[in-house]
Formats: structure tokens, C-alpha cells, sequence
């Protein structure tokens, strides 16, 4: 998957996906793993907040967002993955078991869901900036942008500290018992699109170093 202009994307066929720009996003980095793991190309265009015209081409206020040909627009993790899966590619990334794709599902609304251990931190995050005018956490402006857009107030703050531990306790005693059975990969032998989710959640908490980062 390669960057292009806004203009190019909007007139190509196949598949699109606009992705948050300016800073980390665990599910813009999980969409575009998604597309690279099942081998599935297409064209990414750069999200960001000031950027009027990306907005009004997706119709939505924040990234990741998935054209397809002439569909319509998918935002939420869930739509994105079904979406990839329903083209194929090399590899499926959800499980065939009813039960193992249950528990896909469900974990995976831990990780990425409203209220999950992405959305809490980001909360964490968002708090530290603005309780000290930026020299932690976000930069002030930024978590003053943030905060009305996702539920920010004081008050959230300890409940979310605490939810996005018990997420990470709970996913550290998941990967350790699949580790003691040998299993590289949450489920079986194969990458699922858990491990994805898993690893792009984890990236915030846990940066990878600089040399195993792209460029691009």
C-alpha cells in the first residue's frame, strides 16, 4: 500500500483507506496491518484534523476510514476487518471456530472498542496533558481538541486508570498461557487479526524502538 493525494484517491477504484497522519493511532496501524497481512493492496491518504476537504470526502470527523470501489464508507475495526475478509487476500485473519471467533470478537472490543484499553488510555493521555498544561501527556492543545470528542472529565480519570489496567493484567496472563502451550499466536498456529489488534493496542503503552519503525 503506497500514500497518494486526496484527488487520486477519491476517482480510483479498489480499495482506500484514509489513516490518521500526525500521531499513532493503534486503529489506523491495525487497519493498515490488516490490508499488508492478507496481502491486499490499495491506496492510504493521510488523515489529519485541520485537513477540511479528507473530511468531507469520508463524512466523518477522525481516521480509519475504508472505500471500497463504490461502497460506502466503513469506519468501525469490526466493518474494516469484515470488509478485508470478504476480499479474500492470502490469508484469513479470523477464525474459522464459531467459539475462537467469539472470543475474536469480544477480545478484540476489549482492545479497540469504546471503553476498551486504546480508548481509556487515550483518556489517561488526554488527562495528564491537560492537568499539566502539556508537559506530559498530549500537548495542551491537542488534549484540549481531544477531550470533548471522546468523553473527557476529571472525574473519568481514575476509572479509566484502573479499566485499562485490568485489560492489560488480563491480555498479560492471556499471551503467558498461550506462551506456556507453545503457541506463538493467540489462536493456534496461525496470525489472526486479534494479534494484529493486540499489537497495534500495546504499541502506546509499550513504543517499539526507533530502528523497527517505518519511515513512511
Amino acid at each position: 500500500m503506497k500514500f497518494v493525494d486526496l484527488e487520486q484517491a477519491r476517482t480510483a477504484p479498489g480499495v482506500r483507506l484514509v489513516v490518521v497522519g500526525a500521531t499513532p493511532s493503534p486503529w489506523s496501524e491495525a487497519a493498515k496491518a490488516i490490508f499488508v497481512a492478507k496481502g491486499i493492496d490499495g491506496m492510504l491518504v493521510r488523515f489529519t484534523p485541520s485537513d477540511a476537504a479528507v473530511k468531507q470526502w469520508t463524512g466523518l470527523h477522525n481516521a480509519p476510514v475504508l472505500f471500497i470501489d463504490a461502497e460506502p464508507p466503513r469506519a468501525h475495526w469490526s466493518e474494516i476487518i469484515e470488509a478485508a475478509e470478504r476480499l479474500g487476500g492470502r490469508a484469513s485473519l479470523v477464525p474459522i471456530d464459531a467459539d475462537e471467533r467469539m472470543q475474536t470478537f469480544g477480545l478484540a472490543h476489549e482492545l479497540l472498542g469504546e471503553g476498551g484499553l486504546v480508548w481509556n488510555g487515550r483518556l489517561l493521555v488526554i488527562h495528564r496533558g491537560l492537568t499539566t498544561e502539556g508537559r506530559e501527556g498530549f500537548p495542551l492543545r491537542l488534549a484540549s481538541y481531544l477531550a470533548p470528542k471522546y468523553g473527557y472529565a476529571p472525574e473519568r480519570a481514575a476509572a479509566a486508570k484502573e479499566r485499562a489496567t485490568s485489560a492489560l493484567e488480563r491480555f498479560g496472563r492471556l499471551v503467558e498461557a498461550k506462551r506456556a502451550r507453545g503457541q506463538e499466536y493467540l489462536f493456534g498456529d496461525r496470525l489472526s487479526v486479534l494479534d494484529i489488534y493486540l499489537a497495534t493496542a500495546l504499541a502506546p503503552f509499550v513504543p517499539l524502538p526507533q530502528e523497527a519503525c517505518s519511515s513512511s
